[in-house]
């Protein structure tokens, strides 16, 4: 049946979409949107990018400086290394182990820190109170210093690397989610849904999470951030990602000794991991404030 509308009502926008619409108008954040597609396909199909092999050594073609710089060459864009490996090789292989690595990191505490903390918050008792002081505890601790502890305990490569940083920086997480949620409940409308009856679950899926995404989304990206710094710091001391793997932090580590000689190897992986973090933070601002406004 049609509706004739005679007074042209407006439709009103649910929060989300509204969100959206506030974070379109936000021209820094869609570049930095934009950025992270960007990133994302760059780590996907950067093979596609370079016709050399990370691994292929050229000894008539050592330490080429970039095509823009005078004796460059346009088969190796970025140059070559002391051995002739081709730098864009390396550094795409470097970008991938680092960016992936902390994409897997920040999934999985999010998976686990969320499950804890919500877990941890809607329980009473014995249980609640130990997990409670033992999340106090673990932060007094410095994540890198934990992190450290745990590689020596652990040993040095690349899959240890991951497994010790996603356990030093989860109590971080599970910290936050758990204050993001203990606020929540003492607002009046999740008393409204518990004396409807709601279990726990529907006060979660419902109720706390749709009204705590900006700071959930906020900590996400400080455990993404500290995920890169952290996986990159552990390359460069020799911890993380060992030979014939590379790792952003340790291409720079292998270079230090030519860094008057060929800046350029230093300063290409430093560079990629500055504008990774920046294009991501700019990001998790411009959503943070699409969703402020949104809500009000």
């Amino acid at each position: 049946m049609l509706i004739n509308n005679e007074f042209n009502e407006q439709k009103i926008q649910s929060p989300l979409h509204y969100s959206w619409v506030l974070f379109t108008k936000n021209n820094m954040a869609m570049v930095s949107l934009w950025g992270v597609i960007l990133l994302v396909l760059f780590a996907l199909f950067s093979n596609l990018l370079t016709q050399h092999s990370a691994y292929a050594q050229y000894p008539d073609r050592l330490l080429l400086p970039p095509y823009w710089i005078e004796g460059g060459n346009i088969e190796h864009i970025f140059g070559t290394d002391d051995l002739g490996r081709d730098s864009l090789a390396r550094l795409i292989q470097g970008f991938r182990l680092t960016f992936f690595g902390a994409i897997l990191i920040t999934s999985t505490i999010c998976l686990i820190g969320t499950f804890i903390g919500a877990a941890a918050v809607l329980t009473k008792g014995v249980k609640a109170s130990i997990l409670h002081h033992l999340m106090d505890a673990l932060l007094t601790i410095p994540t890198l210093l934990t992190t450290f502890i745990l590689i020596v305990l652990f040993g040095p490569s690349y899959e240890n690397c991951l497994l010790a940083v996603c356990l030093s920086l989860l109590p971080q997480f599970i910290r936050g989610i758990f204050l993001s949620i203990e606020n929540e409940l003492s607002k009046q409308y999740i008393t409204a849904l518990r004396l409807d009856g709601a279990t726990n679950y529907h006060l979660l899926r419902y109720g706390i999470f749709p009204n705590t995404l900006e700071p959930i989304i906020t900590l996400l990206n400080r455990i993404f951030t500290m995920a890169i710094l952290e996986i990159s710091t552990l390359g460069f001391l020799g911890f993380g990602a060992q030979l014939p793997q590379l790792e952003l932090g340790s291409l720079i580590a292998s270079k230090l000794n030519l860094v008057y000689l060929s800046p350029w190897l230093i300063l290409l992986p430093g560079f990629v991991l500055f504008i990774t973090i920046l294009t991501f933070n700019i990001l998790t601002e411009g959503i943070r404030h699409s969703l402020i406004e949104g809500e009000d």
